[in-house]
């Protein structure tokens, strides 16, 4: 059955947490939402601590460039006042894309990307924007159509996938052959006007697959060294070519909740907890090579999005009450900003809370257990969220109802919004491309 949100007043959010035996760090002092935040290592300040996650909206135009609908929705993000505008992924080759409408930044469109990057700092007052680079990996459909690219054969996604037995397994040498489009792509978003990149590795698209790599063989399977190779590489590589013009940060997800041997930083006994080892071990690498801004995230919103987006309803029924999801990644975030007090990282899982938000950001930011926190959801449904937020005046009926309707949108392969609170766009889209499913 789906989860009725029948919270009326932050007592009873406290009251269903402390059943279910969970600290959640709730404060009525919102004001360290509104403070700046310097990103030690790299050039940059945040205005505030409410960042926009990366977003999909699968509305380019044919060649990969950004269209007047993903204008649109990024000048609703920019209205909402936030200290960071985390732009959604953008493929690094026509094949790596997971939508043929999937942003996709090459040379015959940069200046389409400038256009806007200039459009968002102007009225953003100079906000840092940062372009995410991806590979999507056996999630691949540049045409609409499967063609994945695999690190591994993995029974647990390729079942859902249809992936056969017999499919190859991605090459070494197609891996290396990675960097260097990695490097073009970042030297286009420094071209672009974009403050930083993001080399992805979360989801399970490439980069993030590889970090679980246990049975693959070669340089790029097997040992802690070999799983995490490329990811590192790439970092290294865009550091050596561009220095500090461009910012190299991640979206890392450390925690897979998929089982050993085919998920990162899995427990061994119970894969859904979050076994930090491996996840410390890589951000300690990473961070020598100079990354500083780190966007923390588990899960997969293609197998278990209710690891990553705990919802009131989805495709189907989570096996944990959704606030238990919200308090593992705010832990799993606040032990690893424990750990590097000198990276910036960016937390997740607050959507959920609707109007109640503000409270849990607050409390994570204001102890300390995370930087800053960043929404997804709730920037596709709320206009102007972050300025409501700071003030601590959001209301109930433009918050995300986590209906998991943009999820639907993405897993049909066409454009994705809210359709919800953002009805006139997004609703006909949905009921074509969903209702009747």
């Amino acid at each position: 059955m789906p989860f009725e949100f029948k919270y009326q007043s932050l007592d009873d959010v406290k009251a269903d947490a402390a059943v279910l035996g969970l600290d959640l760090p709730f404060s009525a002092d919102l004001s360290c939402l509104a403070k700046p935040i310097c990103v030690k290592g790299d050039n940059i300040t945040l205005k505030n601590a409410v960042a926009i996650h990366p977003m999909e909206g699968f509305d380019s135009t044919p060649n990969g460039a950004p269209s007047e609908l993903t204008r649109r929705r990024y000048l609703r993000f920019a209205n909402s006042d936030a200290g960071l505008y985390w732009f959604e992924a953008v493929a690094i080759s026509h094949e790596s894309r997971s939508n043929a409408r999937q942003l996709w930044i090459n040379r015959d469109n940069v200046d389409e990307y400038k256009k806007l990057v200039d459009e968002l700092h102007r009225i953003t007052d100079g906000a840092p924007v940062i372009c995410q680079l991806t590979h999507s990996g056996r999630f691949s459909r540049p045409e609409n159509l499967p063609a994945p690219i695999i690190a591994y054969h993995n029974p647990i996604l390729n079942r859902p996938f249809n992936i056969p037995a017999e499919h190859k397994v991605v090459t070494d040498e197609y891996l290396d052959t990675l960097v260097p489009q990695y490097v073009e792509a970042a030297k286009l978003a420094y071209e672009a006007g974009f403050d930083g990149v993001d080399i992805k590795a979360c989801h399970r698209y490439l980069l993030s697959e590889l970090l679980s790599a246990f049975t693959r063989e070669g340089k790029y399977g097997g040992s802690f060294e070999n799983r995490t190779r490329l990811y590192r590489d790439i970092i290294a590589a865009v550091k050596a070519e561009l220095g500090n013009k461009l910012i190299v940060a991640t979206r890392l997800g450390v925690h897979d909740a998929i089982g050993y041997p085919y998920g990162f930083c899995d427990d061994r006994e119970k894969p859904e907890n979050f076994a930090p080892d491996e996840a410390i071990r890589l951000i300690d690498d990473i961070h020598k090579l100079g990354v500083n801004l780190i966007n923390i995230t588990m899960g997969t919103p293609y197998f278990n999005p209710h690891v990553n987006r705990p919802y009131c309803k989805g495709g189907y029924e989570p096996p944990e009450h959704p606030l238990v999801g919200v308090a593992r990644m705010l832990d799993g975030a606040a032990l690893l900003t424990k750990e590097f007090p000198d990276i910036t990282f960016i937390g997740t899982g607050y959507t959920f809370l609707r109007q109640f938000a503000p409270y849990l950001a607050a409390g994570a930011v204001g102890s300390g257990m995370i930087s800053a926190a960043g929404f997804g959801r709730m920037a596709f449904a709320y206009d102007g969220f972050a300025k409501d937020l700071m003030a601590g005046e959001m209301k109930p009926n433009k918050c995300c109802v986590t209906c998991g309707k943009c999820t639907e949108l993405m897993r049909a392969y066409t454009t994705t919004g809210c359709p919800v609170r953002d009805s006139e766009v997004y609703a006909p889209i949905y009921k074509a491309a969903c209702a009747n499913k």
